[in-house]
């Protein structure tokens, strides 16, 4: 397969296909084994730079720089929904592998959670980069979480069902492009890849513990500062009250 510029690639499970999604504005499937295109759609007269198979509902989904999602089936190239995703270009799809959910990047420093059993409902939006979004990736290990990279330099790791992320990743010196799991559960490494030329590899379980004992000590200092702050107000009510008492004998005993 030829053309100007690839974007983005993604190959089906079981068939032998592979997705390009390509700067001309077209998507191809494009079947390996026979050597031609199986599949054409014309998207969009601007450059599509992700499409990502669905295969459980024989779809594809597909960002352009119209800042559209657009999905289609596969088998009869039905358009089944094109919407407006985003206020700046759309870097990344990525694909729940249980829930009907599709996660979307973009330039306007944002990542958005569609819903498709929902009208592809925008379910959440998740805030917090200070520059473009260049990829979201599914945790295989525990599918409620997602990783992002950033322009900012930084990797943010975030939970489906809240808007704040859980811990930000920081050590490149220049913006992150790429971000990813390693697929197998025995080992917990989150890569990252940025224009300071280096791929950087974390443990993620051992950054989600070191926050959660972060979140840990820091619920254990307020309460200590409550549990001492009401014992100083207790203490100031006590000698209120016994100055008070001692001003009262005072003047009773002068009275007397």
């Amino acid at each position: 397969m030829s053309s100007e510029r690839v974007k983005s690639v993604d190959i089906h499970p079981t068939e032998p296909w592979t997705l390009g999604a390509l700067y001309s504005g077209k998507v191809l499937i494009w079947d390996y084994e026979s050597g031609s295109v199986a599949k054409s759609f014309e998207l969009s007269d601007l450059p599509v730079r992700c499409a990502k198979f669905i295969p459980r509902k024989q779809w594809i989904v597909a960002a352009s720089d119209d800042m559209k999602l657009r999905v289609y089936n596969y088998n009869t190239q039905e358009k089944i929904k094109e919407f407006e995703a985003h206020s700046d270009y759309i870097r990344t799809v990525e694909i729940h592998p249980t829930l009907p959910y599709i996660l979307s990047s973009s330039d306007d420093m944002s990542v958005k959670l569609w819903d498709w059993d929902k009208n592809f409902a925008n379910s959440m939006t998740y805030e917090g980069h200070a520059h473009y979004v260049m990829m979201v990736k599914f945790n295989p290990k525990d599918t409620n979480t997602f990783a992002t990279a950033s322009l900012d330099r930084t990797i943010k790791v975030w939970g489906l069902n809240s808007n704040a992320h859980h811990y930000s990743l920081e050590g490149h010196e220049r913006g992150v492009n790429c971000v990813d799991y390693y697929p197998s559960g025995d080992k917990p490494y989150l890569l990252s890849g940025a224009d300071d030329k280096t791929v950087k590899v974390r443990q993620w379980q051992q950054q989600q513990q070191q926050q959660s004992n972060s979140k840990a000590t820091a619920k254990q200092q307020q309460s200590n500062s409550k549990a001492t702050a009401k014992q100083q107000q207790s203490n100031s009510k006590a000698t209120a009250k016994q100055q008070q008492s001692n001003s009262k004998a005072t003047a009773k005993q002068q009275q007397s």
